[in-house]
């Protein structure tokens, strides 16, 4: 086959479904991970497709498609584990904490074993599912519209549900984090949903891998202020709009 030909494929694989992982389209296309990443970079250097970590995204939906929750749980998921265990210590006894739909959020969970009387609000029922599993506490799941990409519940019934609560912390993730765009995130419904659980915590501390550092998606939130930043290391960036941010961190290892 001519590589005109498996980018073609690949391509018409990728726009059928709107977004496939390397992992799917090695299983279909028979190739290698190493080809294959050569193509869809040529792909989205002719402006047919737009790359994520992990797989690539057809143009026409790239602002409407989130990465399917099984491929996010995979990735970075030995740092998200101790972004998870760091975070978790920010937990005191008697808290109502508010979660996201968010995977590295969903890592804290094992490490709040232990914790006394909390009250955990969230709009995920994957979430639901782990806190319900591992952990004795109260548990209250907003109702909404499913997403089956990130087991959310979003829309007006998620968001009017937040009116009868107002949390200590609110635990939350974005898929990019830019200094001077501020925190974005693939999807316009869960964007708006995180920064309605925003205005319903009296603390949000953001849960990021730096891999997510200096980069712009398409929905931004409103607002977007947050107490701490949890992660693994800073960015490598020396701007001065990063100031701000940086002094923000909380990171996994003392320094």
């Amino acid at each position: 086959m001519l590589p005109v030909e498996r980018r073609n494929d690949i391509l018409s694989l990728i726009n059928q479904k709107n977004y496939l992982s390397l992992k799917e389209l090695c299983q279909q296309l028979h190739f290698s991970e190493s080809t294959l990443r050569r193509d869809l970079r040529r792909l989205e250097k002719d402006g047919f497709i737009t790359c994520t970590r992990g797989g690539a995204i057809a143009n026409g939906a790239a602002g409407n498609v989130e990465t399917p929750m099984e491929l996010r749980r995979s990735t970075n998921s030995e740092i998200k584990a101790r972004i998870g265990r760091r975070a978790a210590g920010l937990v005191r006894d008697n808290q109502m904490l508010l979660l996201d739909a968010s995977t590295t959020v969903m890592e804290m969970i094992p490490y709040l074993k232990g914790k006394k009387n909390l009250t955990i609000i969230t709009c995920c029922l994957t979430t639901a599912l782990l806190v319900a599993e591992q952990l004795d506490c109260t548990l209250i799941c907003t109702g909404g519209k499913y997403h089956a990409a990130t087991a959310a519940l979003l829309g007006y019934s998620a968001e009017s549900a937040l009116d009868n609560w107002f949390a200590d912390l609110m635990f939350f993730s974005v898929n990019s984090v830019d200094a001077q765009n501020g925190l974005t995130d693939q999807g316009e419904e869960i964007a708006h949903l995180k920064a309605a659980m925003l205005r319903h915590a009296r603390r949000a501390i953001l849960l990021a891998d730096s891999s997510k550092f200096g980069h712009t998606s398409a929905y931004r939130l409103f607002p977007a202020d947050v107490e701490g930043i949890v992660t693994n290391r800073a960015p490598l960036f020396d701007q001065d709009c990063w100031r701000e941010l940086r002094s923000k961190m909380i990171f996994t290892e003392e320094r």
